[in-house]
């Protein structure tokens, strides 16, 4: 027997371990508004309009004579067509399903990635059995405010599922340590670029003196690159024509933020001194490494997401790692090519 009801959310709690390791036939809910292939669109309105739920209904779910689950309908889609239009020619058949035998985890997982409230639950046999749909606790349903409510939820849900992943001290080291690695592999690297690089440091002592600017400038336009980069994978599919559009933008964000650093470290190092060249080796690096870092923050987390690893765990060690490994080994190439 199954626990019909909808799955509760409580914002102030998380959900609890047990239950997101639960099946989901346990918490699988009852829907109104089943439709098979065959009718219409005529027959769709008809049954709407005579049964009065409190359930704001977007989507409909179609399945053949044996119940089996063939698409989802949009509501908008009947309300343009002809009334005797079967449904069989108005389905979407890429619709997103769980079975019931799945754990929670995996349907929240879904519902959160593609941005929905409801999904449809099958059987072994692809037989529509129910839904699982997130619906909060209310006094009053007419006063929910659904889009701020979906973006509730889904940060809920997110937040539900990370904490269980950090559950165990030792699945949490597993999980973090082989990125934190990325940071200490980063420095060694650092240091051996430096060894190799040397000679405009010896040359010029007063470039040593703003390796941890540039150093932190790289590192603080990558991870900012890398969060803006970030909002692009909340949903299911990248658009790759908005993502080289970013890329874009973010090109020529850098640039402009480059210059101007590199503008206000002048002034400074004009105090110390007026010799020409060591600025316009340091002036160029700044520009240089921070359009390299932005670009790389930018993009590495939708490459990451495109692998099918988590960005939110991965991006950040090895943006950062990136950056520093690109910043010095571009500061120092172009004063060794410009002072030695």
């Amino acid at each position: 027997m199954y626990k019909s009801g909808n799955v509760k959310i409580d914002t102030t709690k998380r959900i609890s371990q047990r239950d997101l390791e639960s099946p989901i036939r346990d918490f699988i809910d009852s829907f109104p508004h089943l439709f098979t292939i065959h009718q219409t669109v005529e027959e769709v309105l008809s049954t709407l309009q005579s049964v009065k739920t409190e359930k704001k209904v977007e989507y409909l779910y179609v399945t053949d004579k044996e119940n089996k689950l063939q698409g989802v309908l949009d509501l908008t889609d009947i309300l343009y067509s002809p009334p005797k239009t079967p449904l069989i020619d108005l389905i979407d058949t890429d619709v997103f399903y769980v079975c019931e035998e799945d754990r929670l985890e995996k349907g929240l997982k879904l519902l959160a990635t593609n941005q929905i409230l409801i999904i449809p639950v099958v059987n072994a046999e692809n037989q529509f059995v129910g839904v699982l749909e997130i619906f909060p606790h209310s006094s009053d349903p007419k006063k929910i405010h659904y889009k701020n409510l979906k973006e509730d939820i889904f940060q809920f849900i997110g937040f539900s599922i990370e904490q269980r992943k950090y559950a165990s001290p030792w699945h949490e080291y597993r999980l973090r340590m082989p990125w934190l690695l990325c940071n200490l592999v980063g420095g060694l690297i650092c240091a051996v670029i430096s060894e190799f690089l040397q000679g405009p440091l010896v040359e010029v002592v007063l470039l040593a003196f703003f390796i941890p600017l540039v150093l932190g400038l790289g590192e603080s336009i990558g991870i900012q690159s890398m969060t803006l980069s970030l909002r692009f994978l909340h949903i299911r599919k990248i658009n790759w024509r908005q993502v080289w559009r970013r890329v874009y933008v973010e090109g020529k964000s850098s640039f402009l933020l480059g210059l101007t650093s590199a503008i206000i470290i002048s002034f400074f190092y004009f105090a110390w001194s007026l010799e020409i060249m060591p600025i316009i080796a340091i002036g160029t690096s700044v520009v240089t490494s921070m359009v390299v870092a932005a670009l790389f923050g930018a993009t590495f987390p939708i490459i990451l997401h495109a692998l099918h690893l988590d960005p939110k765990v991965a991006a950040g060690p090895v943006v950062l790692m990136m950056s520093d490994i690109l910043t010095i080994t571009i500061y120092l190439g172009l004063s060794t090519l410009l002072l030695v």
